[in-house]
């Protein structure tokens, strides 16, 4: 055997280290001693497919960079809604400036008007269905005293909206470049 076969071998992991390194991912317990058939038994127990090569783990590992990219692409996917304030404390607004972000999609700031068709991000619509605030209610207590309670409502009610239609959007780039002063194209 020449030496290049020799470092070359060296350097390739054993299915044994592959397994082993498998067995790490998927939290699995295995005693130092154990065989490759064995450990590939309890893998593939774990995982209910035969796990052999190292191609195959490799292919069911996301990157941190391709599950970023798919959470990016999820938080920024346009959502159709339609938000009525039901916060007494807001009853004067036209609308709100909403923010929503994390550290690995991002930030994304929207004004959303109330009471009107709006797209905005599939983030910033999930955190407007989850915003809540206090009101206060008086209730009669002990001796016919008004005591007052809070109580936690839904700031917003939000309708998700179905996306607009092929012709509602050509309607709608034309009403758009109209207001502009331009013609609309396909």
């Amino acid at each position: 055997m020449s030496e290049d076969a020799i470092t070359l071998e060296k350097t390739l992991p054993t299915e044994l280290e592959e397994l082993k390194a498998r067995a790490d991912t998927l939290g699995l317990s295995y005693h130092p001693s154990i065989g490759v058939d064995k450990l590939r038994e309890k893998v593939a127990a774990e995982t209910d497919k035969p796990v052999a090569t190292k191609l195959q783990v490799e292919a069911e590992v996301e990157t941190k960079n391709a599950f970023r990219l798919r959470k990016k692409r999820e938080a920024s996917e346009l959502v159709r809604i339609q938000i009525t304030c039901m916060n007494p404390n807001k009853r004067e607004y036209d609308g709100e400036i909403f923010m929503a972000g994390n550290n690995v999609v991002g930030t994304y700031r929207n004004f959303v008007p109330f009471d009107t068709e709006w797209h905005v991000p599939r983030m910033v619509f999930n955190m407007i269905k989850q915003r809540k605030c206090q009101i206060f209610t008086t209730r009669k207590g002990p001796k016919n005293r008004p005591i007052k309670e809070g109580k936690l409502i839904r700031e917003y009610s939000v309708v998700e909206l179905d996306p607009l239609t092929p012709e509602e959007l050509q309607e709608l780039a034309q009403r758009q470049a109209m207001a502009k002063g331009t013609a609309a194209t396909d």
